[in-house]
């Protein structure tokens, strides 16, 4: 894990050389059990980065790390990515459900936070609600960082947009489709 959240790190593991180029989408990239729709969007900014895709299986499937840990259970970063990437997908179309834009998603974030806290000793979930003390709040921080990065995207290529809104059409069909 350490390899993706640190790009270039070199471990040694049993003889065997671990390095990942590309971060969290390498993370992605290993990890998928299905194969990806679109490329995988891959965003970095300052203490943050993010990588996602959508796939063909049904649900939904996230990573996220705070200050390099595996925040198995997630926490207010990866609520703040899931609430926030489904408004922007949302608001750049114009339409469709959360759920139905959700569904198929594959995603990792990994945030640095100063002075987390952490809702167990474990070190499982993030309970911070702001990036530093007295800082801006999660959720903001997050909201605002994909709120630009992924609509820059997603108006810069059209092709991704393409597969995607064909995804969550299939969803929104799949959704209507098991109520009726």
């Amino acid at each position: 894990i350490y390899t993706y959240l640190n790009s270039g790190l070199v471990i040694m593991y049993n003889g065997r050389r671990i390095v990942s180029r590309n971060g969290l989408e390498d993370l992605l990239k290993d990890r998928m059990t299905n194969d990806a729709l679109y490329p995988i969007i891959h965003l970095q900014g300052e203490d943050i980065e993010i990588a996602f895709t959508h796939t063909n299986q049904y649900g939904e499937e996230y990573y996220s790390f705070v200050n390099g840990q595996h925040t198995i259970q997630g926490g207010t970063h990866q609520s703040a990515f899931k609430e926030q990437i489904a408004r922007t997908i949302k608001e750049f179309f114009g339409k469709y459900e959360p759920g139905d834009i959700r569904t198929g998603m594959v995603a990792a974030i990994s945030i640095n936070v100063e002075e987390p806290i952490f809702e167990s000793q474990t070190k499982i979930k993030l309970g911070s609600t702001t990036m530093a003390p007295d800082g801006v709040s999660i959720t903001k921080y997050v909201g605002d960082f994909i709120k630009q990065e992924v609509d820059n995207y997603l108006h810069i290529h059209s092709e991704v947009v393409e597969v995607l809104e064909q995804k969550i059409k299939d969803s929104e069909r799949e959704r209507k489709a098991i109520r009726s």
